[in-house]
């Protein structure tokens, strides 16, 4: 049982490594289409669901489909959403993005027993941004 959970553990840690390198690239890099892409498969290929394929689905999947994911890394995911759009990296509507983060900003809320400021900060500017379009 033990090494099933250091498994699991180590499975969250290299996702969560691999968000927080995207969110590196995303601040320092200005080749987006090609980050984005390869981004998409790299997701798909760590967990069930690929960037393009969470931004098409309706709220009750989104939901079923980020149900079982940590809340570590449902938390940098978001991190990365926030950098793509404040860097408008996204060539597709900006509010399929700004949906998608709400729902999980939504559910990692409801999971999580933590308050963070910086989950709080991403909520208001998605749901400023919400408004302004």
């Amino acid at each position: 049982m033990e090494y099933k959970n250091d498994f699991i553990e180590r499975e969250i840690q290299k996702i969560t490594l691999f968000l927080r390198n995207f969110i590196t690239k995303i601040i320092g890099n200005g080749d987006t289409s090609i980050s984005l892409e390869s981004f998409d498969k790299e997701l798909k290929g760590k967990l069930d669901f690929g960037f393009y394929e969470i931004l098409e689905l309706n709220d009750e999947d989104l939901r079923e489909k980020i149900n079982g994911v940590d809340l570590l890394i449902l938390e940098e995911l978001l991190k990365v959403f926030y950098n793509i759009d404040k860097k408008e990296m996204v060539a597709l509507e900006s509010d399929k993005l700004k949906r998608v983060s709400l729902i999980i900003i939504d559910e990692v809320e409801n999971k999580s027993l933590v308050f963070s400021f910086e989950r709080q900060q991403i909520k208001n500017y998605f749901k400023s941004e919400k408004k302004r379009n």
